[in-house]
């Protein structure tokens, strides 16, 4: 892959060459492209990184507007927005966009937003696609729009730091936690929101007003505010009645000073929506991160589901509100592009913001939060409860009342409540029950028959042994449509450990004996989230969501992404129990194939084992001190602040090495990290005793790893080099020698107890085979039996596949359902 430094080298070493491969000119390409924006007194110029025309006459038309971005970006909302803007402001709008920064790229329809799958060639392009299609009127609407949102981007920055600072504020002044001053800064921002609402042109919500109140009449006139918000009965059950605003008068009085001169009632309700989103995500990841699902993930389950006009929406554990708030978004942009007339658009828009979005969660603090993030982003809070999530709210919410579901249930809290218990199947005659099984059923219970269900579980759901029960209750209620694997790191840095995988089911009009059809899985390497759940570059999601809306369409996956259609399932349910083993990117015909080929590649190395073993019998071993066979090798590299760089770890128990990170010199707390060389040892010196030794693979060649990694080259360079090092992986990894690893480690910590040092390692003696011939028949070994292990249980998998699916071939017993296997 070629290693990308800025946006320049995006420009130039990816951008040109991948425009040339599409059929597009040089010399029909034009750079930095300068357009002037006037919207109102705001005047801004911004420049189009570059424009391919369709020739290169002073009357061509532009096709193709590109955006291109550092390789460290991340291609999320903001940046989409703003390209598809940019080409929307073009004297000529531009009717595709290209967004890239040079390791991923994202095509869309400008005029619709729509994303498509490549750039289409250029010999598949008229000249001028647009006046074909688009009316006058339309085009200058989306211009209007497009200067709008350009303009909200600024806002959006603006409204953040504001926020931030009356947040800051409160802690400072008041010595509260971040979640407590939240508390009382969303009481501030409702009286300001209150008053210009339902008090405009007298709004008290101002310093100068507060002072006079206080001086002549020694009455706080926010508290005021806030007691005749509470009795109003469009907020009613925001806030409790007996809540009062808990802070010092000269807090109060600062806060009003910062947000007076902002007028919410005319921000955007993105702005608002969007700064609000921030906010909240810095506050309750300090702690409350079990409310807050990372938008990477909100946005492609809600886009998954595909949400129609006037569908009833539930999350029945909403936390802060990120899923209702993103399908507000988007069925209210579905009703602004629908022809309906400017009545019908504001009957359904009163519809979406009252009748439609429902949430329900426990906890006070957040409840309260989902009602407000809905309120700034226009509303839909009339239906946000504080309230169990596993119990129904008579006439409101109810089973079998809505089209859709989608939420993130709690994970590691267990339901001992028996009145819950006893109302569901999977929990019914149990002392506890684990509330993400509950609320795997509870989903299917909410949904109307054909209703589609997303839903975040935690892997063992989908793979445990003990909870095949769940699993069977799942097939015989709903068809499976898609199964897509999280990576660990998704949710690690909301507090949760757990592997998790996204499941997208649809109630069954009638239950059955488990009957499925065809199913969608995939594996997302990456979802643009960091352990410590910062956003970073490679977000996979959106190739994935591209594969399941095509499969969904009745079309193939796997062409954009690590994706494959299984057709008949055995007991487990996890994408990783069916992932084909040579390649992601095919088709799944059924456990057979996977059986045969997994039996051939058994026989192989059956063979290969046979006749190795046949060598070693006479196999002799020399002890050796490994400060006389390795040494150690490192490049100290000195940090430059904008040069990105891919950082490497070590996975346990042998499983090699891995892009760990990609950070700019400026993120790393360090001045200088270590260049690493293929064919390298090398180990993580606090997860030694955990097996973390493995060779640098040809591909991570040239990244780095910090000190806590090092690395060794043979002292011996000869033909037989590359097998002293696999030899010492192998035996290094093996238990008796990880025994001795585990013993030698030190540290004056429990954190620190195993960390293993390069001294430690060179002092080790460890036994070689005698000759070159003898090393190399032991590393064949060893490299077939690590082979021979992986088939066993990929065979181990696909036979018990194999097994359900026969199981499915003999008669049903009298009474039950009978159905047709899948495959």
């Amino acid at each position: 892959m070629t290693d990308y430094s800025s946006e320049e080298d995006v420009k130039i070493k990816f951008l040109l060459p991948f425009l040339r491969e599409r059929g597009y000119k040089d010399k029909d390409i034009k750079f930095n492209v300068a357009i002037d924006v006037h919207e109102g007194r705001k005047k801004r110029t911004i420049f189009a990184d570059a424009i391919v025309f369709s020739s290169t006459s002073a009357s061509a038309a532009p096709i193709v507007m590109c955006e291109t971005k550092a390789p460290t970006e991340i291609l999320g909302r903001e940046a989409r927005e703003q390209a598809i803007s940019y080409a929307r402001l073009f004297p000529k709008i531009v009717p595709l966009t290209l967004l890239t920064n040079g390791h991923q790229t994202q095509v869309f329809h400008t005029v619709t937003k729509e994303r498509v799958p490549n750039l289409p060639a250029r010999a598949d392009l008229g000249k001028d696609l647009l006046k074909f299609v688009l009316p006058a009127a339309e085009i200058d609407s989306l211009r209007e729009q497009a200067k709008h949102e350009l303009f909200i981007i600024d806002d959006v920055r603006t409204f953040k730091t504001l926020l931030k600072s009356c947040h800051a504020e409160i802690r400072n002044n008041e010595g509260l936690d971040p979640a407590a001053a939240f508390d009382e800064m969303s009481k501030l921002m409702f009286c300001k929101l209150y008053e210009e609402k339902e008090n405009a042109r007298g709004n008290r919500f101002r310093l100068s007003v507060l002072d006079e109140s206080m001086e002549r009449l020694g009455v706080n006139v926010a508290d005021q505010i806030f007691d005749e918000a509470k009795q109003s009965r469009t907020y009613a059950g925001l806030f409790a009645p007996n809540a009062v605003i808990e802070l010092k008068p000269r807090t109060v009085r600062k806060i009003v000073s910062i947000l007076e001169s902002y007028d919410l009632g005319l921000t955007a309700f993105d702005v608002k929506g969007e700064a609000f989103e921030y906010f909240l995500g810095d506050t309750f990841t300090g702690g409350l991160g079990e409310y807050f699902t990372p938008r990477n993930v909100v946005e492609f389950m809600v886009e998954a589901v595909d949400l129609r006009i006037g569908e009833r929406i539930i999350d029945p554990f909403c936390g802060t509100g990120g899923f209702l708030i993103y399908a507000f978004e988007i069925v209210g942009e579905k009703i602004r592009l629908n022809e309906f007339s400017d009545d019908e658009k504001k009957r359904w828009r009163f519809e979406l913001s009252s009748r439609c979005l429902y949430g329900t969660d426990w906890k006070e603090r957040t409840s309260q939060a989902c009602k407000m993030n809905m309120m700034v982003h226009g509303d839909g809070s009339s239906g946000i409860f504080k309230h169990d999530g596993f119990i129904n709210i008579p006439a409101i919410i109810e089973e079998d009342t809505f089209h859709v579901c989608i939420t993130n249930p709690p994970f590691g809290s267990f339901e001992t409540n028996p009145t819950v218990l006893g109302n569901y199947v999977l929990g019914a005659g149990r002392a506890s029950q684990d509330r993400v099984i509950l609320a795997i059923e509870r989903c299917l219970k909410l949904v109307k028959p054909g209703g589609k269900i997303a839903i975040v579980v935690i892997d063992g759901v989908l793979n445990n042994r003990s909870t095949d029960y769940v699993r069977n209750h799942i097939r015989q209620n709903a068809w499976v449509l898609g199964v897509v694997s999280l990576n660990a790191e998704t949710f690690q840095g909301y507090g949760a450990r757990a592997k998790t995988s996204v499941l997208f089911l649809k109630r069954k009009e009638v239950t059955d004996g488990g009957t499925q059809q065809p199913i969608f899985m995939a594996i997302a390497r990456s979802t643009g989230l960091a352990p410590n759940g910062e956003m970073i570059p490679g977000n996979v999601l959106p190739e994935i969501l591209l594969d399941y809306r095509e499969f969904l369409r009745g079309g193939a996956a796997g062409r954009n992404s690590e994706s494959w259609i299984v057709d008949g399932i055995g007991d487990r349910l996890d994408a990783e129990a069916y992932a084909p083993s040579a390649n992601r990117r095919t088709e799944v015909t059924g456990p057979r194939r996977s059986v045969l080929r997994s039996l051939d590649a058994l026989r192989e190395n059956a063979i290969t084992l046979n006749h190795i073993e046949e060598e070693l019998a006479a196999v002799r071993y020399n002890p050796r001190q490994l400060r006389g066979v390795i040494l150690e090798v490192s490049e100290r590299v000195k940090l430059s602040p904008e040069t990105t760089y891919k950082l490497l770890g070590v996975r346990w128990w042998g499983a090699g090495v891995f892009v760990r990170e990609e950070k700019l010199g400026k993120q790393i707390k360090a001045k200088s990290l270590f260049r690493v060389k293929a064919g390298s040892l090398i180990y993580n010196r606090l997860f030694a005793f955990r097996g973390s030794f493995a060779v640098v693979p040809p591909e991570l060649d040239g990244l780095y790893v910090s000190g806590e990694f090092p690395t060794f080259a043979a002292v011996e360079e000869s033909n037989s080099s590359a097998l002293v090092i696999r030899y010492l992986v192998h035996t290094l990894n093996s238990p008796q020698h990880l025994e001795v690893v585990d013993r030698l480690s030190t540290g004056s910590t429990k954190t620190s107890r195993n960390r293993f040092n390069e001294q430690l390692l060179l002092d080790m003696t460890i036994d070689f085979p005698a000759t070159d011939e003898d090393l190399h028949a032991v590393v064949r070994l060893l490299d077939a039996a690590g082979e021979l292990r992986s088939e066993i249980e990929n065979l181990t998998l696909s036979v018990k596949s194999l097994k359900d699916g026969v199981f499915q071939l003999l008669p049903n017993p009298q009474g039950a359902v009978t159905s047709k296997p899948s495959n």
